[in-house]
């Protein structure tokens, strides 16, 4: 046995050091090959995850920045759940994002489903059609 294992399935290559070899079978280095393309292919992808967990966290923080004082005489009644109220929608652009950018590196609805601790099918359904993070026909609710 070689000291070397195949970078897709982990066998041990045989002959010493696995004679320069890196993957067990051509089958297997193709598969890494797709997969590293992918991966490449979902950077904007994970971009949209970044920008999207970098707002709500900003939200959240000003939440936590509220002075524990009253508020002035002239503000609006109401300001704690104006405060909250954006970050259910944040919340779910940043779901939309993490699905399409793991459907980009190639997780099945499976994986994703299983991530989200739903079905696959429910999975599907919820977010099958979702195309991009910034949903435009939402105005007004």
């Amino acid at each position: 046995m070689g000291d070397v294992r195949c970078g897709w399935c982990g066998v041990w290559l045989p002959g010493p050091a696995g004679h320069g070899r890196r993957y067990c079978r051509p089958a297997h280095r193709q598969a890494a090959w797709r997969a590293r393309r992918r991966w490449r292919e979902a950077a904007p992808e994970r971009n949209r995850v970044a920008a999207a967990g970098e707002v709500l966290l900003l939200q959240v923080k000003g939440l936590a920045q509220v002075p524990g004082s009253p508020p002035s005489p002239g503000s609006a009644p109401g300001w704690h759940c104006a405060a909250v109220a954006r970050i259910p929608d944040l919340a779910g652009e940043l779901v939309r994002a993490a699905v399409l950018a793991d459907r980009r590196a190639g997780a099945s609805w499976a994986q994703i489903g299983a991530g989200l601790g739903i079905s696959a099918e429910a999975a599907r359904a919820r977010f099958g059609r979702t195309r991009s993070v910034a949903r435009s026909g939402r105005s007004g609710q």
